[in-house]
Parts: C-alpha cells; structure tokens; sequence
C-alpha cells in the first residue's frame, strides 16, 4: 500500500509538473500557419525580427509594430518620417544565419525562391513564409482573400494591437475595393485600356505577370493588364513583344529613377503610349504602391483615375491618400506631403 501511495504522489507530482510546463509553454509561444501553409511555433511577443522578404517591414511598421524590426533592407524617407522607430533596425545585407542567432532574432520572414529558409532553419532559426509565389491568386476573389491573409498572418504574428490594425485594414480593403469596382465594372472592357508594366529590378523590360499584384490592381482599376501573359510572379518580356501590345499606357515601377529610361529611350519613342504622354511612374510612398505595398489600396484609386478620367473625376487623391494614412495607419500626411509622394518627392 505504501508503494501504491508513493506512486500515487509521485504520478500526481509529475502531472502537476506537466501541467504547469504546458501553461508555461503554451504563454510564450503559438502556432500560425505562415502563407506557405507550414504550421510555425512564434513567441507570443515577439522582440527581434528579421525581414528578409522585401515587402515585411512595411507590414510590421504599418500594423504600428516597426520597433520590432532588427534587421531589413533600405526603406523610403517617408517609411522614416513616419515611422521614426524603424532607424534602429540594421541593413539585412549580407548578414548570415550565425550573426542573425548571435542577435537572438525571434524569427526570420522569407519567401521561396529569393529568400530560401533553408540556411535559416539550418542554423536552428525559426522561420515564416511571408508570401509564395506558387500560390499566388489567379482571379480576383482569390487575389482579395490572399491579401487580406497576407495582412492577417502579420497581425497574428504581432499580437493583439497589431492584429486589430489588421482587421482595419481588410475592412477598408474591401470597401475600397468595391468602391472602384462598382464603376469600372460596367464600363465596356473595349473602353479598358491596354497597359504596361515594367521597372523591376532597374529594366523597364521586369515586370509583374500573370497572378501578381499588379496585374489584380490593373483590373480592378479598369485596365486590360498585357503582361498577364507572363506565366511568371516576376516576369521578363521583350522590346519586340511590348512593339507588338502597344500599350495604352505604360507604368513605371515606384523603384525607377525617372520615366526617362522609356521617354528618352529611342527604343520606345514610337510608342502610341510615349507619343501620347502616356508614361507614369507609380508613386513611392511608405513603400513602392506597385510592389505588393499595403498602399496598393492608393494605387488602384490613382490608376482608375489614369485610365478613367471621367468616370472618376469626383475621386480627390489628395483627399483618398489623407484619410487612408489617418484612418488606417494612423498617420497624419497634409497636402503638401501627399502632392510630394505623388510626385516622387522625398519629405520637406
């Protein structure tokens, strides 16, 4: 009986134990299902991250969590103004797997194929898939749901401020969304004109093919999107291929230095587009409108406006860009701050 009575206690010891290791354990940590659909164990509060995908640390700056952010690559001089906290992160640049545990960085956001997870989770890093490529929307639906995922697994990531400023933004996606939608929809689509997109990467021949952001932001603006035929996220084209679209209009990516790699070009100058000053540069704002940017909400407002002037002559920009900054990033931006991110100018 003696022995049965030990056992008894020391089995309810244990239990005891077990229990308390598993309160413990489930406080410090939780499981999220990262955009690559792998299930990841992240500490509930996260201190040190390392943005490796390049669209990251516009997500956590935006979701009001910047200070959290180690390590990133450069950002625009509105993200600093903004955003002031994010000066203490370090340049992403060159930096390996060892250094990045040395920093105790809680974990490490990548996507396939540019920024493999491989030397990370070798290096006993965690790791969080922030977009894939392979899985990218091929309609609309599909586009406004990963979005929006996209969006949400950021504010999981950040807790429970980050993750209300999430559900605000999806909130004002979608409403903005069928905004535009409810007039470009019933304009013929003979009336859509053709567009292209080019300037990754610093080549006006990079672009964005089929199932990319801005491919789903061109139709949703009214545009009949070229490089869709780019089976590809991040796609290479031609001069002769663009020759043979002749576009309507043709958009530069935030990125490049000036529209004149396309004006200037003796290439381009026999473009319909080019002759008809057609040639815009997608604006830079907290971060380029055109790559996968939360501002891509901006951008779909001021394309519509490029490529339907009449059906949205009632639409202020000025006016769009201060409410959006205010209402969902809780910034203030004035007149003169919005003119300047349109014009490609860096803050007074």
């Amino acid at each position: 009986m003696k022995k049965a009575s030990i056992l008894v206690a020391v089995s309810a010891v244990f239990c005891v134990i077990g229990m308390h290791h598993a309160t413990l354990y489930a406080g410090e940590y939780k499981t999220i299902t990262d955009m690559c659909d792998n299930k990841v164990e992240v500490p509930v509060t996260p201190n040190k991250i390392a943005c490796m995908h390049c669209v990251s640390a516009e997500k956590i700056m935006t979701l009001g969590k910047g200070n959290l952010i180690s390590l990133m690559p450069e950002q625009s001089p509105w993200a600093y103004k903004l955003f002031p906290e994010i000066k203490n992160a370090k340049s992403n640049k060159d930096i390996t797997p060892d250094q990045m545990k040395d920093m105790k960085i809680d974990f490490v956001l990548y996507t396939p194929g540019m920024t493999k997870k491989e030397q990370y989770s070798a290096a006993g890093l965690k790791t969080v898939c922030a977009f894939s490529a392979d899985k990218r929307p091929m309609n609309l639906d599909q586009f406004m749901e990963n979005f929006k995922r996209q969006v949400t697994l950021f504010g999981d990531l950040l807790g429970p401020d980050a993750k209300a400023r999430a559900d605000k933004y999806n909130t004002y996606f979608d409403k903005k969304i069928k905004q535009i939608l409810s007039i470009t929809s019933i304009i013929d689509k003979k009336k859509w004109p053709s567009v292209y997109y080019g300037g990754l990467h610093g080549s006006v021949l990079s672009t964005q093919g089929k199932g990319s952001v801005m491919h789903w932001n061109t139709e949703v603006s009214g545009g009949n999107y070229l490089p869709q035929k780019l089976d590809d996220n991040h796609a290479k084209t031609t001069m002769q291929q663009i020759v043979s679209w002749e576009p309507d209009i043709i958009l530069l990516s935030g990125y490049c230095d000036s529209i004149e790699m396309v004006t200037k070009n003796p290439d381009w100058t026999t473009l319909k587009a080019v002759k008809n000053g057609k040639v815009f540069r997608v604006p830079m704002g907290i971060y380029a409108w055109d790559h996968a940017s939360g501002e891509g909400v901006l951008l779909m407002i001021y394309m519509a406006k490029l490529f339907h002037p009449d059906s949205f002559k009632d639409w202020n920009m000025i006016k769009e860009m201060k409410a959006f900054y205010s209402e969902v990033y809780g910034k203030t931006v004035t007149d003169q701050d919005a003119e300047r991110i349109l014009k490609h100018l860096p803050p007074l």
